[in-house]
């Protein structure tokens, strides 16, 4: 028998979690095992999720992209010239094709130094028009048209390349390919030029040998940084391992509790309740 219980409030029409009375519910030790493997669930969860809501999360990004406000690159040199002083020496931007000159390259923070041996090294930042071309070391003047350029770089990817062997009459050919890469860091950006590179020898088509650096673009853009999460990020992310293990664990022990009552009763002409069968 039912008491009523009086008027209900107007909240408690628009009630979403509507409660059973004790008297309908009953406790049993499969929910009770099943609890407690839902809790040790959801403790291994959110301790995963802080985890990693705390760590560093870097990230990369590949897409093609125009780069604009880039009319010129830095550009730092480091290698030494053997044999020749640094008086004999100059450096230019030439177009790839034609070789026409492109822009004077600036040397204001180059330093030229001569060695011991009766070298040049070269060394420090200029900057080089974004055309496709290439930088010129060259001579200015030799003795004889069949001279040789050796040399050793030692900037990064061409690090400790040595040609000191190279031959009489031959430009040395080095072809870089650029990446653009956008770098993001503690608020800042960065955009670098990441580049590989090819190397060959060719027979010199002017009076004496020298050293190119062929420069091409890749339309690709490569994007580094570290993802920042806020905290309602966390809280959406605990909220849906909280839920999502408690309507799991209840779609589980329902499962349970049908499968095994419908065997028993298969079994069992007399059949047998829910409740005894949770017991």
């Amino acid at each position: 028998m039912m008491m009523d219980s009086g008027p209900q409030s107007p909240l408690a029409v628009i009630d979403f979690y509507r409660t059973l009375p004790s008297d309908l519910t009953a406790k049993s030790k499969s929910g009770g095992l099943i609890s407690i493997g839902t809790l040790v669930v959801i403790v291994l969860l959110l301790w995963a999720e802080i985890g990693n809501f705390f760590s560093e999360r870097k990230y990369s990004t590949i897409m093609v992209e125009r780069v604009t406000g880039h009319d010129k690159i830095g550009l730092n040199i480091n290698m030494t010239v053997e044999d020749y002083g640094c008086h004999s020496l100059f450096l230019k931007y030439r177009t790839r094709t034609k070789g026409y000159l492109i822009d004077k390259v600036d040397q204001s923070q180059l330093e030229f130094e001569d060695d011991q041996s009766g070298g040049c090294m070269i060394h420090g930042a200029t900057s080089i028009v974004k055309v496709p071309g290439y930088l010129e070391v060259a001579l200015r003047k030799a003795g004889s048209k069949e001279v040789a350029l050796p040399h050793t770089i030692v900037f990064n990817p061409l690090r400790d390349h040595d040609n000191s062997d190279a031959e009489p009459g031959m430009d040395t050919e080095y072809h870089l390919m650029l990446v653009h890469t956008n770098l993001q860091l503690d608020g800042e950006t960065h955009e670098p030029y990441q580049y590989s590179y090819s190397t060959k020898s060719v027979k010199s088509k002017t009076a004496y040998p020298s050293v190119k650096f062929f420069f091409d673009w890749s339309p690709i853009t490569i994007k580094y940084g570290v993802k920042n999460y806020y905290y309602s990020d966390l809280g959406g992310r605990l909220i849906a391992t909280i839920g999502g293990c408690f309507t799991i664990a209840m779609f589980l022990h329902t499962f349970l509790i049908s499968s095994a009552q419908a065997v028993i009763s298969r079994v069992s002409p007399m059949g047998i309740s829910s409740t005894k069968l949770g017991a």
